[in-house]
């Protein structure tokens, strides 16, 4: 008798595939207008000379990079990037946008993977392609690509540990765990991660714990705890000093601020800028309010985490905690004028779209009887993708015009300067 899976997998590995193919058609439209952009942020032209160093040395892939972190696999990568492109941004740009379908697609498999519900996982990968959240500004600067490769990392990690402990009852000798741990090793020797990832496997065995049958401080987490532990300590002994401790800020008030300020941006990005000031009279108008809507907004989603923690499943719980947890690395931190900057949300977004996401569909099932009504729940998710396409527009406009400012006129210098001299 035939095999009834035979097959099974093939065609399930090319719906796949096409799904992320799906993914990247959907990104490369909805930030169409960055592709032309150039090199508008000052760690931009900062990246290009570490690579163009690291082309000349290959061990100063190892040296810390100018923006103060130690993270030579986003040198090494950026380094294969100028390789290819030199100083043609478009090549940037594409490239980040490739990474950024594939984790969206990364997300629909972890949502997948916890929650067993394919609407809700494939509306969670077409917001998070959609920039819901966190509005695309990793993806629309060249030196995102350090950004856009740690979440890659980060969920690739939690993904495989996921299935892990889900489908192979959290041996340690397996394919998935033995991944798992690459992926964890490689994101930090990108950026400072341990922290999100080992909460988040916290978390994970917390909500998880009568699924997977396993104690919260299972062997697999303590592998991957005493991992990060090893890693920490050898970085300190060779870095001098800590990147970015002269910005640390544990101050009680300033703490909660930050943590309101990262979250209401997720809903109400919003802020004092050009994006303001050169839009419409609806938009100005709505500023207007921003303290009120604001404070209204923070409420709200105060009040969902405590309501879908008290009443939600385990994968929205999860998730509300994920968003918490990778959100508290920034909020740490005094950065002097972007403390807030949405750029930071990429990787607490994927939190936030699930929930959105588990909402609507839920939500829609309840209507399911009701006709034309039951798509009603649709038009939430729907008003922040129109939302995250109007910010990236004027972003984008915003970045054109910075790219020809002055402010960046000594680092392009220096950088085309040094790169005539190495002959390219």
């Amino acid at each position: 008798m035939a095999d009834p899976s035979a097959g099974h997998k093939p065609a399930t590995a090319l719906k796949e595939f096409f799904f992320y193919v799906l993914l990247l058609v959907f990104a490369f439209a909805f930030f169409a207008t960055v592709r032309n952009n150039g090199f508008w942020h000052p760690g931009d032209y900062l990246s290009l000379l570490k690579a163009l160093r690291i082309s000349q040395d290959w061990r100063e892939v190892f040296v810390i990079a100018p923006m103060g972190t130690f993270q030579p696999l986003v040198n090494a990568v950026f380094y294969v990037e100028f390789s290819l492109f030199g100083d043609n941004p478009t090549g940037y740009y594409f490239s980040n946008i490739i990474l950024h379908a594939l984790n969206a697609y990364l997300v629909y498999r972890i949502v997948y993977t916890l929650l067993k519900n394919r609407t809700i996982a494939v509306m969670s990968g077409l917001l998070f392609v959609f920039a819901v959240g966190n509005y695309g500004k990793a993806v629309m600067v060249v030196s995102g690509t350090g950004d856009l490769l740690i979440t890659l990392l980060t969920l690739m990690t939690l993904l495989l540990y996921f299935k892990n402990e889900l489908e192979k009852e959290g041996r340690l000798n397996t394919v998935c765990f033995a991944g798992a741990v690459l992926f964890f090793l490689l994101s930090v020797l990108s950026k400072a991660t341990s922290f999100s990832i080992l909460g988040c496997i916290l978390a994970f065995n917390v909500f998880f714990r009568v699924q997977t049958g396993r104690r919260v401080f299972g062997k697999s987490f303590l592998v991957v705890a005493g991992l990060a532990f090893v890693v920490l300590v050898a970085k300190f002994s060779l870095m001098r000093e800590i990147p970015g401790a002269t910005d640390l800020g544990v101050s009680g008030p300033a703490f909660i601020r930050r943590y309101g300020s990262y979250l209401v941006r997720m809903v109400f990005p919003i802020q004092a800028s050009g994006l303001v000031s050169d839009s419409g009279p609806v938009v100005r108008f709505v500023y207007r309010m921003a303290t009120e809507i604001r404070i209204i907004t923070f409420l709200c989603i105060l009040s969902y985490s405590v309501f879908g923690f008290l009443f939600g499943n385990r994968a929205i719980r999860f998730f509300i905690a994920w968003t918490y947890i990778t959100v508290t690395p920034f909020c740490f931190f005094n950065f002097p004028s972007d403390w807030f900057n949405i750029r930071y949300l990429y990787l607490v977004s994927v939190g936030f779209v699930m929930i959105l996401a588990s909402g609507t569909a839920l939500a829609a099932g309840l209507l399911y009887e009701k006709a034309w009504r039951r798509f009603i729940p649709y038009l939430v998710p729907l008003l922040f993708v129109f939302l995250s396409q109007f910010i990236i527009q004027h972003l984008d406009s915003n970045y054109e015009r910075l790219a020809q400012e002055e402010h960046l006129d000594g680092l392009k210098t220096q950088f085309y300067r040094e790169y005539r001299a190495s002959g390219r």
